[in-house]
């Protein structure tokens, strides 16, 4: 159990330095591009993607600082008492798994907003801003969207090994 539990928490390291990764590299692109190219359209994507790229950094550092409070937390438990480390484990995952779908829904929400406004910016609605802001809601929620899959699908891994291996 330890080997999966250290495996978990690699992954979500790796995880957390991806999406502080792009949210660093789309903050910088988006700031370097705002100086360079003009026009309401592009100003309106770029300032979408710096805004949310932000968002991005820091659920990246605060997802890396959880992982490692939770290495400081369990890995003791998990060395001497695996039937101690599953019962703590599993509720944490219930109310993982409860976030995911909360932040999935917003993000899919987001999504679909994004989506709104680029198709009423392209109609000459609202003109070309609301079309900047459309794109750069849908590219940046589509990266989170992914990040929020991947992390859902990954911890369910994790709990029906932990399952499997604590028995009935």
């Amino acid at each position: 159990m330890e080997r999966r539990f250290n495996a978990y928490l690699r992954s979500e390291r790796w995880m957390a330095l991806f999406s502080i990764g792009w949210g660093a590299l789309s903050a910088a692109a988006a700031g370097w591009a705002y100086r360079q190219w003009q026009g309401e359209l592009f100003w309106a994507l770029l300032f979408t993607i710096f805004l949310l790229s932000l968002v991005q950094v820091w659920a990246g550092i605060r997802r890396l600082l959880k992982a490692r409070s939770l290495r400081n937390e369990l890995h003791s438990i998990v060395e001497i008492a695996p039937p101690t480390f599953a019962a703590l484990e599993l509720p944490r995952l219930d109310k993982r798994e409860l976030s995911f779908v909360r932040r999935r829904f917003i993000e899919q929400a987001l999504f679909v907003m994004g989506l709104c406004f680029a198709l009423a910016g392209s109609f000459g609605i609202s003109g070309q801003s609301l079309l900047g802001t459309g794109i750069g809601l849908c590219v940046q929620m589509a990266v989170l969207l992914i990040i929020t899959l991947t992390s859902q699908w990954r911890d369910s891994l994790y709990r029906n090994e932990i399952e499997r291996e604590r028995g009935p």
